[in-house]
């Protein structure tokens, strides 16, 4: 009897529990109330689903948003790390340009220490000087000296006046065929003594010495105009200077480029029309 009566409290109990418990649908039941849901209810399960779908659209929407939040960052990104790659190579390409420019200065400091070093200092510098490449008021005379002089920056001179059948005048580049900026510029000189050297020799049509001489410049042949007065050939520096102050249109003697003609002259090996190359050599 004992154990009946403790069962029947105990139960009492737990149904108390259970009537008095918040169900799903945020309501409570009192002591002695009793809600009951139906899940095959029709209306309950299409309203569970639309809020479901409702639950579902909404978070789509918000992935969808984040996405595209995503989407805009990565591409903002993206651009930012391209123009930075644009900005780095730039860089690397002028350091590149840079180091490249430093080489060839160094090389060039290189080769200038080298070629210095097999040669003494100027014996004299000045001024390239010849005959008159035309005279008006003897047209038909084409005499006097040809061969072309390397005269002093520091002359001496004579006490005594000028015979007048024989005159040096300065030199000027007749063409831009010898640099940029070259017409009517004068033309400098500078006369040398290569150390360990006893033969020098001037070699036409090449830009490199054959084998046991050593180079000391190469450039291109010059001499004056075939229409006016005869001048000697000579090698022009590949890389020409000028007479400081000296562009000024006096003429004088003028140096044009010399080419070659195909005929007597056979081509091959040589060209029509082509620049003759130079080297002063010695050994």
């Amino acid at each position: 009897m004992n154990i009946l009566l403790i069962s029947i409290v105990v139960w009492s109990l737990s149904l108390q529990e259970i009537t008095s418990t918040e169900i799903s649908d945020g309501s409570s039941l009192g002591n002695g109330e009793v809600k009951r849901l139906l899940l095959n209810d029709p209306d309950v399960v299409e309203a569970r689903l639309a809020e479901l779908d409702r639950d579902s659209q909404e978070m789509k929407k918000q992935m969808a948003e984040l996405k595209k939040n995503m989407t805009n960052t990565m591409a903002q990104v993206q651009t930012q790390l391209s123009q930075e790659k644009t900005r780095n190579d730039n860089l690397m390409s002028t350091v590149t340009q840079l180091q490249s420019s430093f080489d060839r200065e160094k090389a060039k400091t290189v080769n200038l220490e080298a070629v210095t070093s097999k040669m003494s200092a100027f014996i004299q510098k000045g001024f390239t000087a010849g005959q008159s490449h035309y005279d008006s008021d003897r047209s038909t005379r084409f005499g006097g000296a040809s061969n072309l002089l390397c005269l002093p920056n520091n002359p001496e001179m004579s006490n005594k006046s000028a015979a007048g059948w024989s005159y040096l005048y300065g030199t000027e580049y007749q063409q831009t065929f010898f640099g940029s900026g070259a017409l009517d510029e004068d033309v400098p000189c500078a006369l040398c003594r290569s150390k360990h050297t006893y033969s020098s020799v001037m070699i036409p049509g090449r830009k490199s010495c054959y084998p046991g001489w050593k180079i000391e410049y190469y450039g291109y042949l010059a001499s004056n105009s075939y229409a006016y007065k005869a001048t000697s050939f000579i090698c022009v520096d590949a890389s020409p200077e000028f007479v400081q102050g000296g562009k000024e249109n006096k003429d004088g003697n003028l140096l044009y480029g010399t080419g070659t003609k195909c005929g007597s002259l056979p081509c091959p090996p040589y060209d029509d029309n082509f620049a003759v190359l130079c080297v002063v050599c010695s050994k």
